[in-house]
């Protein structure tokens, strides 16, 4: 493996910037969680309504009236006396994201495959540190002209 191919398998920190929504009116929505490295390159990471309205609320603060599934994984993980230690977003592949998810308790740690709105909407409650691997971040990084299109999903759901 080359020193280029090395540094393409860097993973690289980055925070959720918030969640938007994508499309005109009369389309359908497309929920859309941005991701910002420290050098303000956007990733974004489309997702289900279910999800965005999660991670938003895990964003927010806001805590549903029961548990919702991503709170009720994250209380069966304390519970077990295990953690969310990391969210690595590691690859993109005909459009589709691959994340993994790293577990650890007492004696143990793994990794598993996830979704990435799954993994976002966990880490956030974990507060679990979030990366995406640089070839990532290089290949489906957006211009800031095109977060400007797009709307906050507070806006959709007043």
């Amino acid at each position: 493996m080359s020193a280029e191919d090395d540094a393409m398998e860097v993973p690289v920190p980055v925070r959720v910037k918030g969640v938007y929504i994508a499309g005109s009116q009369g389309n359908s929505p497309a929920p859309v969680v941005l991701l910002e490295d420290e050098e303000a390159r956007i990733v974004p990471i489309f997702v289900g309504l279910s999800e965005a309205i999660s991670i938003h609320h895990a964003l927010s603060g806001e805590l549903a009236p029961r548990p919702m599934t991503h709170d009720l994984f994250i209380s069966v993980l304390e519970s077990l006396c295990a953690s969310i230690t990391n969210v690595l977003i590691d690859d993109l592949d005909g459009g589709v994201y691959y994340a993994r998810l790293t577990i650890k308790s007492d004696s143990k740690q793994c990794e598993i495959d996830a979704r990435p709105s799954d993994c976002l909407a966990l880490a956030l409650r974990a507060k679990a540190p979030i990366e995406v691997q640089e070839k990532v971040v290089l290949e489906a990084g957006i211009s800031k002209s095109d977060v400007e299109k797009l709307t906050s999903i507070e806006n959709y759901l007043q």
